[in-house]
């Protein structure tokens, strides 16, 4: 796990100069804190901050070159099919100078090259020169948990895995109004745009080739094909539990001490339990709230941890202390990104790197097998009932009571309004409502304009997934192509990297992606039992009460903080002069602010979080 940054003349006379590359290494040092390497090869720079994981001696040291200095690689990632895949090398002849799977990945490009990626079984972003050829080759996993920023600017391709690099090697810092208008809806902003015009994300299971001609874009993954192409399985539970078990057995292999997230919920109990069985000295780490009882799920995570007997530590956490890190979280931000969960993982994150360099988590389950409530919200408006018919006749009632994040009334009272405006929306609205954290309208309000032709083009790409598999399936494959990459897999990269703690992923190992798309999705989730194929699978291993609990999330009371501890913070970024400078209607702000306070608040919360993550980021990154 490391951060890459590069650069590649295309028409440019003079290469990037070295202190510059330098710079950007150390804008992104956080992310590999204990290795730097820089290299100069033809048109290309390479350059790489490694944190050390898997042969932690100088022999991983990048940019790696391979024995015949044709080729050279910066990594960011983990394969972890890598000793099989060296084991197969070797029978074939092959020697290697280092125990890393860099080296694996190196030589199966020069034998195969971009064919190699559908060899690996892993998360990665990867640059490669071929100095025979003078070209560079770049490629991201299949599902986006590793992040590629990239883009061209004074005769120059730049990569970077993060903004503030880019930034640092000259990116133009232009405003990308549509890309504004995206956060503000969906609090982040989908690749392969990004909140700059001139920056672009590549995709997951997207590769570039560049060369003096320029940059060709290819897609060398596409699930959707996979998942057609593939039989319907027969054996579910047994074949389920086989290929999770070994997903979990393989992201347990470091050089360095490994643990696992816990909070408590369904998914990460389920990777905690296979890992025990792998790991006898296993640790686990969960968050609670000390001040808020609503939000902390922290007894529930200890309850597990005691019934598969880890190691169990718990952070709890007061306002004051989360108040405390919400600036640390904004100053991480190099593009705005509003998820409110991002503030604990930041936290859990820092405080587990204390006790272990690698954690697992169980991060991709809700979009691959359907957990989220959004997912039981459309399968009652596909198929209404006595039931459904009447919360949507009620609609004026939810409309009159309040309605807020804050307590289970409330919230009960703000999913059903929600759910009432819904149910006569077509698929595609519907997706883009439950995916959305605020209402087109009042985005509109508050940036002082309409919806453009381009915000409308950008939607219709975020839900391709509709038109590619039947019926629910379709639905989470929208997840797993947008939500997925563009929010929940950037948060924990963001909050992990940002304290150069690994985070793997084993529910997103491809056998297992693959294998549970492909299921009818009557075999994943029905009305009130969203992922009951994990329960009626790995049930066994956890305790009752895990599987009859329903999903929480990973809130924080924000309401609570903002009108406390961070009361000054809110005072100092709803600045008009701030404001208005940043392309926002000051009257909208302000009555978005008086809502906050409001005996019903709705979901003003998230969306002055997500106003406070902008005008931070302007502040700091805008001229």
């Amino acid at each position: 796990m490391c951060g890459i940054v590069g650069s590649f003349k295309i028409t440019a006379e003079q290469p990037v100069a070295e202190a510059d590359m330098r710079a950007a290494l150390q804008c992104i040092a956080h992310r590999g804190p204990d290795d730097e390497g820089l290299i100069a090869i033809g048109r290309a720079t390479l350059g790489q901050r490694r944190l050390s994981i898997i042969d932690t001696s100088a022999a991983g040291h990048q940019p790696f070159i391979d024995d015949g200095g044709r080729y050279t690689i910066a990594f960011n990632g983990e394969v972890f099919n890598f000793k099989e895949l060296r084991a197969e090398l070797e029978a074939q002849g092959h020697t290697f100078r280092s125990h890393t799977d860099t080296e694996i990945v190196l030589r199966l490009y020069s034998i195969k090259g971009p064919d190699f990626l559908h060899d690996l079984n892993g998360f990665f972003a990867l640059a490669i020169h071929d100095k025979e050829k003078d070209e560079l080759f770049l490629a991201r996993d299949r599902y986006g948990v590793k992040p590629l920023w990239w883009c061209e600017a004074n005769g120059h391709f730049h990569f970077a895995s993060e903004l503030r690099a880019l930034m640092t090697l000259g990116v133009p810092r232009q405003l990308d109004s549509t890309s504004l208008f995206q956060y503000l809806r969906y609090e982040y902003v989908a690749a392969p745009h990004s909140i700059l015009s001139g920056a672009h994300k590549l995709e997951a299971g997207c590769s570039l080739r560049v060369d003096r001609s320029g940059v060709v874009h290819n897609t060398w993954y596409d699930l959707a094909t996979v998942v057609r192409g593939s039989a319907k399985p027969t054996t579910v539970a047994p074949t389920l539990f086989d290929l999770l078990d070994d997903a979990v057995r393989s992201r347990l292999v470091a050089d360095v001490p490994v643990g696992t997230f816990l909070s408590g919920g369904l998914d990460s109990s389920i990777v905690s339990a296979l890992a025990k069985r792998h790991h006898t000295q296993l640790h686990t780490f969960s968050i609670g709230f000390a001040d808020d009882p609503y939000f902390d799920e922290s007894a529930h995570a200890e309850a597990v941890a005691k019934h598969i007997g880890s190691t169990h530590t718990t952070f709890k956490l007061t306002r004051e202390e989360l108040a405390a890190n919400y600036t640390a979280l904004l100053e991480a931000i190099d593009e705005p990104f509003a998820d409110s969960s991002a503030l604990p993982s930041f936290i859990l994150c820092q405080r587990t790197r204390q006790h272990v360099t690698v954690a697992l988590s169980g991060d991709g389950a809700d979009e691959v097998f359907g957990g989220y409530r959004k997912h039981q919200a459309e399968l009652r408006m596909r198929k209404p009932r006595l039931i459904e018919k009447t919360v949507a006749a009620l609609a004026p009632l939810w409309s009159a009571l309040p309605r807020s994040r804050n307590n289970a009334f409330s919230d009960r009272i703000r999913q059903l309004h929600r759910f009432a405006g819904l149910t006569h929306s077509d698929a595609q609205a519907r997706w883009l409502e439950l995916a959305g954290f605020e209402e087109a309208a009042v985005v509109e309000e508050l940036l002082g304009r309409t919806r453009s032709t381009e915000v409308l083009a950008r939607e219709q790409r975020m839900t391709a997934g509709l038109g590619k598999l039947e019926g629910l399936n379709g639905s989470l494959l929208s997840d797993v192509l947008t939500v997925l990459p563009n929010n929940m897999l950037h948060k924990v990269d963001l909050t992990s990297m940002a304290h150069g703690l690994e985070v793997r992923t084993p529910f997103l190992d491809k056998r297992v992606v693959e294998f549970a798309c492909a299921l009818p999705a009557d075999r994943k989730f029905s009305k009130g039992h969203g992922k009951f194929i994990l329960r009626n699978t790995f049930g066994h291993l956890l305790p009752p009460s895990t599987l009859i609990r329903r999903k929480q999330g990973f809130d924080v009371p924000l309401r609570g903080m903002f009108l406390g501890p961070l009361a000054g913070t809110l005072n100092r970024l709803l600045d008009r002069s701030l404001v208005e400078a940043a392309g926002l209607n000051w009257a909208s702000v302000s009555a978005m602010r008086a809502q906050l306070t409001s005996a019903s608040p709705g979901g003003s919360e998230a969306t002055v979080h997500a106003l406070l993550v902008y005008l931070a980021w302007w502040k700091r990154w805008m001229p």
